[in-house]
């Protein structure tokens, strides 16, 4: 009886040891038959972050040219498109009205003074005659009026000198600022208004030059601290200030922030703010599409980061491939952050240590055993 019991005993040993012997092999089996991809292993590294806005920019100034007189416009003193400079002269109006005017109100102007002092005289006169009852009351007090109206004569008189002077001076129109003029809407010869609504030109200040961009509330609430770092520090030691044009090349000046607004607009919910950059080559026109980076140089964190070609993308949002240490296949939806190069910041989803397949995302699905070969260390 004892010798049937070790007997058995003997017999389950052996089929368990067999029995664990087949599963390995499957599993080893399994291994090898799988399909190879190449992994790379997540580990904590130093990333700067940054963020970016999408915006357009926009002139510094941009303004019609109006006439402040009216005539016959005489002469045009740029070529549509020209780059001028502030004060420069762009259109001459027939000034010969004004230069008659300019003279009869200097003129008038002389005559005023001389009746003033006459009555100045009158008034002292009167008042010496009054006390010695040598004039009537009504004689003292038409002196005495003719003498202030005098005195406004002459302030008159000086008011009009002014405006004619203004007005010789508006019938030669000057760029208000340094930028670059449109196309001019009328021609030698043609009669100007100052009451028309027409501009003559328009101009455009282009250097620098603006970037307009909003900003999300909630954004907003995180990258506050970088945009008021890059608001304050005009020399720009800590800050980079970047713009990607709409066809992917990097413009080569470094910019600043310019202003942000005062208020969440209501309907948007976002904050209004702008950048300037210098524009010495004229390169940036107003109303290009851009990309702008604000980057604080000193400030770094800990952070994984995936390859781009990782990550895949389907109704659900971004996903990607991980192996676990049996070597079978798992999904996992990621959040991705901004992206370093060739490789994406991960905000949430992975963890460091995982093994995420780069190459081979073709050969698997999830729960597919593979073999994995290490492609390289995950290192900013």
């Amino acid at each position: 009886m004892k010798a049937k019991y070790k007997f058995a005993l003997v017999s389950i040993a052996i089929s368990s040891a067999l029995l664990s012997g087949c599963k390995t092999g499957d599993i080893a089996t399994k291994t090898a038959q799988a399909p190879s991809v190449e992994t790379v292993t997540l580990t904590e590294t130093k990333i700067t972050p940054y963020h970016t806005f999408i915006g357009r920019t926009e002139a510094v100034n941009d303004v019609d040219i109006m006439p402040r007189v009216g005539g016959e416009l005489t002469a045009i003193h740029f070529k549509d498109g020209d780059m001028v400079e502030k004060g420069q002269l762009l259109f001459e109006i027939d000034d010969r009205p004004y230069k008659a005017a300019l003279a009869y109100a200097k003129a008038s102007l002389q005559k005023a003074k001389a009746q003033l002092v006459q009555t100045t005289r009158d008034a002292e006169r009167v008042k010496k005659l009054i006390k010695d009852k040598s004039i009537s009351e009504q004689q003292y007090d038409d002196a005495i009026a003719a003498h202030a109206a005098a005195i406004a004569s002459v302030e008159e008189a000086k008011a009009t000198l002014v405006s004619a002077r203004l007005d010789l001076e508006f019938s030669s129109v000057r760029a208000p600022f340094s930028g670059r003029v449109g196309f001019s809407n009328f021609r030698v010869g043609d009669r100007i208004s100052k009451i028309q609504l027409v501009p003559l030109v328009s101009i455009t200040q282009i250097d620098p030059i603006r970037f307009g961009f909003d900003v999300d509330e909630k954004l907003y609430r995180r990258v506050r601290s970088a945009i008021d770092v890059a608001h304050r520090n005009d020399d720009k030691l800590d800050v980079d200030l970047t713009l990607t044009l709409s066809d992917g090349s990097l413009y080569p000046l470094d910019g600043k922030i310019y202003a942000v607004g005062n208020k969440i607009d209501l309907e948007t919910g976002s904050i209004r703010a702008e950048a300037q950059f210098d524009n010495p080559t004229y390169a940036l026109m107003p109303g290009e599409y851009g990309n702008l980076t604000i980057k604080l140089r000193n400030k770094t964190i800990d952070g994984l980061l995936i390859p781009s070609a990782a990550v895949q993308q389907d109704q659900a949002g971004d996903y990607v491939m991980v192996v676990g240490d049996d070597h079978v296949v798992s999904r996992r939806n990621v959040g991705l952050g901004q992206t370093y190069g060739v490789k994406r910041a991960v905000l949430t989803g992975l963890a460091a240590n995982e093994k995420v397949i780069v190459n081979g995302l073709q050969k698997v699905r999830p729960g597919a055993t593979v073999k994995d070969v290490e492609l390289q260390s995950e290192q900013g």
